[in-house]
């Protein structure tokens, strides 16, 4: 019985259940980084549009109200 367990727990199992799990968590991380760039450049791209609005309704306040002194 010890030696059908040994055999089933040999090192050449051990090292591919290795790799698969690294090979995994590399992918989840790459995943993670793209996620990531995606989230920050969908951010930027709203405070530029966000920015651009403000600007545009000041000036129709300003067209409405007058501009402050």
């Amino acid at each position: 019985m010890i030696n059908s367990i040994s055999n089933t727990f040999n090192l050449k199992n051990i090292t591919q259940g290795i790799d698969a799990f690294n090979k995994i968590i590399q992918d989840f991380g790459n995943s993670m980084d793209s996620m990531t760039k995606e989230l920050s450049s969908d951010i930027e791209k709203s405070n530029i549009e966000s920015e651009a609005r403000e600007k545009k309704n000041q000036e129709n306040l300003d067209k409405i109200w007058g501009k402050k002194n």
